[in-house]
């Protein structure tokens, strides 16, 4: 009889975690069948639970450590084991690195089809605590009850990060230790004044609530703070004594947003945003390149590592002051204005206005006359806008920074008629970027060699970036 037919749900059997398949699930066999365990470590020895079966393999959840892995830290976090976001600081950091460095190796040999392609050393983060510069918590009338460590507060009150796979329930936290101390501060006063004052947070589940998020965002470099309250509706009244709190408490913080948002879910970008003190910006500085960052622009949310990113990025370029860059998804310049002073010229696609808008301030900022950015939805920009494209000096690299779900097929198809000689794919998500480079490679260009860098530590994410070249 075959494995799988012998394994059945609600089953506890014990097993061997040979490895950690990139998403964060522990990798065991029970003979040729594949058991996939949530929140197992390599060298572990575990009893676990059936929860899940399926033909070629099941899930599993730990109900006993037997033998404990050589690679197990303690984790630092008290909501470790509730919160899911850092799933591995239960693991030795230089084998977090070694184990992102075989499971991209593994999904380029899987998902590849454009032949061996050298993959270079994953680059580690230069900080592997506190080192994010954005944190966004949610509100809920629902709050998750941890297994440890849960707080002695009303259960109809929570803001924090949410319970893994929920999106009504979330974990009221007193800090997070992917940020600052000071930002844990300032959400901790947020979270008293709001319990104090019987603000009403997020009911996901009946479409009500006042107060749905809470971002927090800081330049590292310059000690810029900027808090951004998501409300479903307008009423600053009520966050005006808490402005005011904030303000006169924290030096650093020198924008107080609030963006209205009246759609029902955890989106930040509202339809409205109200300047409630300060500016509508923070500073933050990469290299020698100063930036303007408003509530909704996007900026790489680990700075550090993103002058090491961003160092990868011109390394495979390799361009000159002969070379025109167009840069996709640009965001509020960042790698842009970064590449901007080895180039000839730099052009910016965005589609988010603010972000073009923080884009173009931030030329101005750093006296650079040779970026242009347009609003551009790559969706249809490049079929839509023929007439102002063949104004543009054709690119001598391409650099493509997308979101998770990679690149619109007909943004591909129009991109390949630019016939730029390289092209750089910037990708937090290595399964839609090699999903679209295998079309790239099909067409006219070969890849030459990826690079991951560790973004992300703790997590199942990184960036990788990936050089081609025209054939």
């Amino acid at each position: 009889m075959s494995m799988e037919k012998i394994i059945r749900k609600n089953d506890i059997i014990d097993v061997k975690i040979n490895s950690v398949a990139f998403g964060g699930k522990g990798v065991a066999r029970v003979g040729e069948f594949v058991v996939f365990v949530r929140g197992a470590i390599p060298k572990q020895k575990l009893k676990v639970k059936i929860i899940k079966k399926k033909k070629n393999f099941a899930e599993a959840i730990i109900m006993e450590v037997v033998e404990q892995s050589p690679y197990f830290v303690v984790p630092q976090c008290k909501y470790f084991s509730d919160c899911g976001g850092c799933k591995h600081q239960d693991i030795d950091y230089n084998y977090q690195l070694k184990m992102k460095d075989g499971q991209v190796k593994e999904i380029i040999e899987h998902l590849g089809e454009f032949g061996e392609v050298p993959v270079e050393k994953i680059i580690s983060s230069p900080e592997i605590l506190r080192y994010r510069n954005r944190m966004d918590f949610s509100t809920s009338v629902k709050r998750w009850a941890m297994k440890e460590n849960d707080p002695e507060t009303a259960m109809d009150f929570a803001i924090g990060l949410h319970a893994p796979q929920r999106w009504d329930k979330v974990i009221d936290i007193e800090g997070c230790l992917l940020q600052t101390d000071i930002r844990n501060d300032i959400l901790q006063d947020i979270k008293d004044f709001a319990q104090e004052n019987k603000i009403e947070l997020l009911d996901a589940r009946n479409h009500k609530g006042f107060l749905k998020q809470i971002i927090i965002r800081a330049g590292v470099h310059t000690d810029e703070i900027m808090v951004n309250f998501v409300t479903s509706y307008e009423d600053s009244e009520q966050l005006i004594p808490l402005v005011k709190l904030l303000s006169e408490k924290y030096n650093n913080i020198k924008s107080i947003v609030n963006n209205i948002s009246t759609a029902m879910n955890n989106h930040s970008l509202g339809e409205k945003e109200l300047l409630l003190y300060g500016k509508s910006y923070i500073h933050e500085t990469l290299g020698n390149i100063k930036y303007k960052i408003s509530a909704n622009s996007f900026f790489q949310t680990n700075t550090k590592g993103a002058e090491i990113l961003f160092g990868v990025i011109k390394n495979f370029a390799k361009i000159d002051k002969e070379n025109v860059v167009w840069d996709f998804y640009s965001g509020a310049g960042s790698i842009s204005l970064f590449l901007a002073k080895y180039s000839k010229q730099v052009y910016g696609f965005e589609i988010i206005q603010e972000a073009i808008n923080d884009a173009r301030n931030n030329c101005k900022l750093n006296k650079i006359d040779n970026c242009q950015f347009y609003f551009a939805n790559l969706n249809h920009f490049l079929q839509k806008e023929k007439d102002l494209i063949d104004t543009l000096e054709k690119p001598d690299v391409i650099i493509v920074d997308p979101p998770r779900a990679g690149l619109n097929q007909k943004f591909l198809e129009q991109m390949l008629l630019l016939n730029s000689p390289k092209i750089v794919y910037v990708s937090c998500n290595i399964s839609t970027q090699i999903r679209d480079i295998n079309i790239l490679t099909k067409e006219k260009y070969k890849v030459l060699k990826f690079q991951p860098v560790d973004m992300f530590p703790h997590t199942a994410h990184l960036e990788s970036v990936a050089l081609l070249e025209k054939l």
